[in-house]
């Protein structure tokens, strides 16, 4: 027989491969720049709004780059996806039509006053404002007046000063910084830009002109400056976490003004904006300018009872003088408990110190004021259509009239309303109710306090001082803390309990604490501090009582639970993430995995690699039989189960095996340094717990069937001197890497992809979320959804390129069976911390 038609099938298969290698290599290369364009996309969308013209010309390039991968996948698949253009063409028109839209900013006013008439927008004068506003609308003599440096006036300053691409930078990843020092360097950073930032004539004199019309009516006074951030007072309180400057000399408002717009980016504002999934763009900070009230006393009202809503009485909260200090717990109030009706009636006081009374008085404010202030709230209840969280302050009466002669001082000024937002009434589900066993070792170890927030919670105690770090607390702790500092809203998302040993009901803190659902007691005193030996504690905040130990079944389990709902993102939206940046399908293997279901930009990029790297597993399987000459078995002594394909002379020619040594790639050289690092440990978990069981169960049982590769697939690298492809199945996961490096930058890349596992699948997305925090702090581009991870590494120098490489070879090995042991998110930043300070050992 003539080997001639042989050796011509041997060819037409080698052309053939190589055409779909060559084809996947430029597809693949589209797709890492694509995902670079969509994660910068997604940085922009946080800082500006959708129909910025700024953003247009990069999604064009995205959209060029996804037809050009649309076009390579129908060359590899023999046109097998043609619907792939008409869904591109359709979201291409959609993404154009957004930007021919008018969205006119111009014409807005820089300055505003606080008694126009006409409605303002929230959006231009910020939540505080915009609250005072419609107070000032019911309530006209109990409201001062005031002005407002607009959202337009801040977003002026950041574009003159070249603000905006700075500050983008420095908050580029800090959702996922484990490092509280950078994290504080970067957010420092951006207040001192902006404190040192010029304010524009046009601004400056909009604020003079104002100071000086209200100073014909307040003359010699000082000033409020105060924070009005859009969404401040909304569905989410803000409350604490901005920066107020009061008793400001006329002379020095442009610096307080800096000063409250750099508070926007306070450490713990920048936290509560990230937990909740607020865009930078959707709170950008206006400021209320307003002459300080002379406060014979201040304070708080609640319109209902919080820790009673049904018990119709409202919560008026006082100390003498200002309440900027008690706001922020860090001195105690008067509490007065007022019923509801017509007649208001003091039926119980709980002074600063403690001691309740059935009724009773304090020297700095006349019983009628408090009843005055319960009148007034429940009228704004009826005008605003819900109960209500107000500041007041009644004015003292020592003024100078035009003759000189100063008026007697007494306890019935004014009463001024200072601050209005909805009152955030929640409930916990505190359980069927357990009757304590009397037994010595079951009863309380303290009892009493004031409950902020119902519930039950259990949890290891950690006791705060001022001065400790809050990164350090572990999730589902019960804190303790002396003072309710506002900082402390870094810490509600993750843990179980809080415990104070003081503190107002209505200061910012609790407010923030309803907010989260978090048990909450205060005033607990100094007694508390018999706490601090004990390791883990049961707290029942509905009954004020505080446990050690173990108490009921279950709750521990709840309040995980709870804090990990509390955890997950809000899924992001808006015309251009609902067009570019979303993702629906998110598995490959449901029915639904098609391209005429692709609903963004970013859904075709997902369908298009998956299927480019089945096609590519596809051939390479069932043209094997030809391969056998071509294709070199890596010998190792390490779990991996590799053939290795040379489009080069990288690999031996004569030898069937070769040793990773003798491979002469540069990425596959520097990949198997990390593989094979001394200090890794290789532990097959799986393989332990499923002894003994056949292949084709533990497939089955673990999702190892699922996906591009089996337990009985080849898994291929194809190598060159610069290049290297790597698609393999490890533990029942897949991952792919593709990296050029070489001497130059411009063609060097690193990219990575990661999916699946052996786990539930709560527990392989903690595996995706600890790779992506891990490659985030190493310098990669990342994209992650469910447990898909995508990485990429790009135009960095040879030395880098091999570096990242090396990572992600040490990533792979001590990744693999973590889906089996991470049980908790708080398990994600300990394994992450590990793996980045070279704790290897923690991973064996």
């Amino acid at each position: 027989m003539s080997i001639y038609p042989e050796k011509a099938a041997d060819h037409e298969k080698e052309y053939g491969f190589r055409f779909r290698y060559e084809t996947l290599r430029s597809l693949l290369n589209k797709n890492g720049y694509a995902l670079q364009i969509l994660s910068d996309l997604e940085a922009d969308l946080n800082h500006m709004h959708h129909y910025d013209k700024r953003i247009k010309r990069p999604i064009q390039r995205l959209i060029t780059e996804s037809l050009l991968m649309a076009q390579e996948l129908n060359l590899m698949t023999e046109n097998h996806y043609p619907d792939l253009y008409d869904v591109i063409f359709q979201l291409r028109n959609k993404t154009d039509q957004l930007f021919s839209e008018d969205h006119a900013e111009t014409g807005q006013p820089l300055v505003w006053q606080l008694e126009e008439q006409t409605p303002p927008d929230p959006a231009l004068v910020g939540g505080k404002a915009f609250g005072l506003w419609r107070l000032g609308k019911y309530f006209k003599d109990h409201v001062p007046p005031g002005f407002v440096a607009t959202t337009a006036a801040y977003n002026r300053i950041i574009e003159d000063n070249g603000l905006h691409d700075r500050i983008r930078i420095l908050l580029n990843n800090l959702d996922v910084t484990e490092d509280a020092t950078q994290f504080q360097s970067r957010t420092r950073t951006i207040r001192q830009m902006i404190r040192n930032a010029a304010v524009g004539k046009e601004i400056e004199n909009g604020i003079k002109e104002q100071t000086e019309r209200l100073a014909r009516q307040f003359p010699d006074t000082l000033w409020a400056v105060r924070s009005s951030a859009v969404s401040e007072d909304g569905t989410r309180s803000f409350a604490g976490q901005f920066d107020s400057e009061l008793q400001v000399e006329t002379d020095d408002l442009i610096t307080a003004y800096l000063h409250v717009i750099a508070g926007r980016f306070t450490d713990r504002a920048v936290k509560y904006r990230i937990h909740h999934d607020f865009r930078e763009v959707d709170t950008p900070m206006a400021v209320l300018f307003m002459p300080m009230v002379d406060a014979a006393a201040a304070g708080v009202v609640y319109t209902s009872d919080t820790k009673a809503p049904d018990a119709e009485q409202m919560v008026i909260s006082a100390v003498p003088g200002l309440a900027n200090r008690m706001v922020r717990g860090e001195v105690p109030a008067d509490t007065f408990l007022v019923s509801k009706g017509k007649k208001p009636a003091i039926t119980r006081m709980i002074p600063a110190a403690g001691e309740s009374k059935e009724a009773g008085t304090v020297d700095y404010i006349a019983s009628e004021k408090i009843l005055e202030i319960a009148q007034i709230a429940a009228k704004a209840v009826e005008y605003f259509g819900h109960d209500l969280d107000m500041e007041w302050a009644i004015d003292k009466t020592d003024k100078t009239d035009k003759t000189g002669k100063t008026g007697k001082t007494d306890k019935t000024g004014r009463v001024q309303l200072l601050q209005a937002r909805q009152l955030n009434i929640a409930s916990a589900e505190d359980g069927p109710t357990v009757k304590p066993s009397q037994r010595k070792d079951t009863l309380p170890v303290i009892e009493g306090g004031i409950t902020i927030f119902p519930g039950r919670a259990e949890g290891p105690l950690t006791v705060l001082g001022p001065a400790d770090d809050l990164s350090g607390v572990t999730e589902g702790a019960v804190v303790m803390v002396e003072q309710p500092r506002p900082e402390l809203a870094a810490i509600l998302p993750k843990i179980a309990a809080l415990l104070v040993m003081e503190g107002n009901p209505v200061g910012h803190l609790a407010t923030l604490v309803r907010e989260f659902s978090v048990p909450c007691i205060f005033r607990l005193g100094e007694n508390a501090g018999i706490l601090s030996g004990k390791h883990i504690i049961s707290v029942n905040a509905t009954r004020r009582t505080v446990y050690a130990g173990i108490r009921w079944p279950g709750i521990r389990e709840r309040v995980l639970a709870r804090i990990a709902a509390g955890n997950r993102h809000q899924k992001k939206s808006g015309p251009l993430y609902d067009l570019v940046l979303g993702l629906n399908l998110l598995d490959p293997d449901a029915p639904s995995f098609k391209a005429k279901h692709c609903q963004s930009v970013h859904d075709t990029l997902r369908f298009m690699h998956e299927m480019s790297v089945r096609s590519m597993f596809g051939f390479g399987d069932k043209q094997s039989r030809g391969w056998h000459k071509k294709s070199r078995k890596l010998v190792t002594d390490l779990s991996v189960k590799l053939d290795l394909i040379a489009l080069d002379h990288s690999v031996p020619e004569g030898a069937k095996k070769v040793l990773p040594e003798q491979v002469h790639s540069i990425p596959f050289k520097a990949l198997w340094r990390g593989v094979s690092d001394q200090r890794l440990i290789w532990s097959d978990r799986w393989e332990k717990e499923m002894r003994g069981m056949p292949a084709d169960f533990k497939e089955a049982v673990l999702g190892g069937n699922r996906g591009p590769r089996r337990a009985s697939d080849r898994n291929y690298a194809i190598v060159a001197k610069d290049y290297m492809n790597l698609n393999a199945r490890f533990a029942y996961h897949y991952a792919m890497i593709d990296a050029m490096v070489g001497p130059g930058t411009e063609h060097n890349h690193v990219h990575f992809r990661f999916r699946g596992g052996g786990a539930a699948d709560e527990n392989r997305q903690r595996r995706a979320r600890f790779l992506e925090r891990v490659l985030r702090e190493s310098g990669f581009g990342v994209d992650r959804s469910g447990d898909l991870v995508t990485a990429w590494f790009r135009r960095y120098p040879r030395k880098d390129s091999e570096k990242a490489l090396e990572l992600l070879g040490r990533l792979m090995v001590c990744s693999r069976n973590l889906d089996a042991v991470m049980k908790s998110d708080d398990a994600i930043k300990g394994y992450a911390r590990y793996f980045i300070d070279a704790q290897f050992d923690m991973f064996g």
